[in-house]
């Protein structure tokens, strides 16, 4: 019986130093366990760049979140197959396991590596934040105004073909017709050194022949002259007369008036009595030497002053054609009654410039114009 007691003691001793051994096993296990791996997790991401060197040699092998799942989960195991920890031990290991769960999601969430970002994120984050991005529009959007034209070429130049085109720059030429006349600068005035010879109505040729109308020009009833309707003929055209008439001259020229003719005058005599020629009278300075009909006096022409008076003639109120050769008679912009206005005339056998007449409005005499 004692022995049987010694025997039971015997193996109660073994049995607890088998007991205190696995205990110490375990113990001894859990303190071999990585439990440095833990408490970076628990602290903070940046705790676990100051681990030891054996951490981290074995870290460089797979991604930071990898290895901190790793250890967690073995530490659980190891915890969980252990009989001798307690239940407060086992809460302890799962509430680390968790504890370190939690924070490998925080450490993913915080460091996700920039090649994991949506493809939108990724090209955001590629671009630099002061760049500014552009939309250009296709080029077939651009409206065509906002193309800037490029210059013709110099020698694209649309050419001036109007009937003025080549026409001398000294000259006037008639838009109308392209008719060109000499012009003369006589004192302050300038004047058509030509009889007008544009064909309006009522205006003729001397004798109807375009020969006469190529050397003299034409000769234009009073109302045609003016511009005027031909009822004015028979009637006061009053206010319709301007003080600066265009009537039937070219563009920029107008109808002399009285004013304008007896300015002609005056410069003409002053101007002859200071160059010496104080007994020529003004008909003979205005007239061209050749034209005009032989007198028994031998008076011709000089034409001192470019004017180039030559005989044109008229036409009646009959419709006759007289004195080709012998006169030639102006009209002014002014009128003497409904039927009448007055005229300046040249004649072959005196010397005189007169604007002493009038003649009713349906003759036809010579028009010359004189600059605006």
């Amino acid at each position: 019986m004692m022995f049987e007691n010694r025997f039971l003691n015997a193996l109660h001793s073994i049995g607890l130093m088998a007991c205190f051994l696995a205990v110490f096993s375990l113990i001894g296990c859990r303190e071999e366990a990585p439990v440095k791996k833990i408490q970076p997790i628990l602290s903070s991401s940046s705790a676990i760049s100051s681990s030891s060197e054996e951490s981290s040699s074995s870290e460089e092998e797979l991604p930071k979140d990898t290895l901190v799942a790793d250890s967690t989960v073995a530490l659980a195991i190891d915890s969980l197959s252990s009989s001798s920890l307690s239940s407060s031990s086992l809460s302890s290991s799962s509430f680390l396991a968790s504890s370190s769960s939690e924070a490998v999601v925080e450490s993913s969430s915080s460091e996700q590596p920039v090649d994991t970002l949506s493809v939108d994120t990724a090209a955001e984050a590629s671009v630099p934040k002061d760049t500014v991005i552009l939309e250009v529009p296709p080029i077939d959007t651009i409206p065509a105004d906002t193309v800037p034209e490029e210059a013709a070429p110099a020698d694209t130049v649309a050419k001036d073909t109007s009937v003025c085109a080549d026409a001398p720059v000294s000259a006037l030429c008639d838009t109308r017709d392209g008719k060109i006349y000499r012009t003369v600068r006589i004192g302050s005035q300038i004047w058509m050194a030509q009889n007008l010879n544009y064909a309006a109505p009522d205006s003729w040729c001397y004798n109807n022949s375009l020969e006469n109308c190529a050397v003299h020009g034409r000769l234009y009833q009073w109302a045609a002259a003016l511009g005027l309707d031909k009822s004015f003929a028979h009637s006061l055209a009053g206010n319709l007369i301007s003080e600066r008439h265009r009537g039937v001259c070219p563009e920029g020229w107008l109808i002399p008036t009285k004013a304008d003719m007896l300015a002609l005058v005056k410069f003409v005599q002053e101007s002859n009595k200071s160059s010496g020629f104080a007994t020529e009278e003004v008909g003979t300075s205005l007239r061209k030497a050749s034209g005009w009909e032989e007198n028994d006096e031998e008076i011709e022409g000089t034409d001192r002053y470019g004017f180039g008076a030559i005989p044109a003639g008229y036409r009646d109120a009959n419709g006759s054609f007289a004195f080709l050769g012998e006169e030639v008679d102006f009209w002014i912009a002014e009128e003497t009654s409904g039927t009448h206005a007055p005229y300046w005339n040249l004649y072959y056998a005196n010397q005189t410039f007169l604007g002493d007449y009038k003649n009713p409005k349906t003759f036809a005499y010579s028009v010359r114009c004189i600059k605006k």
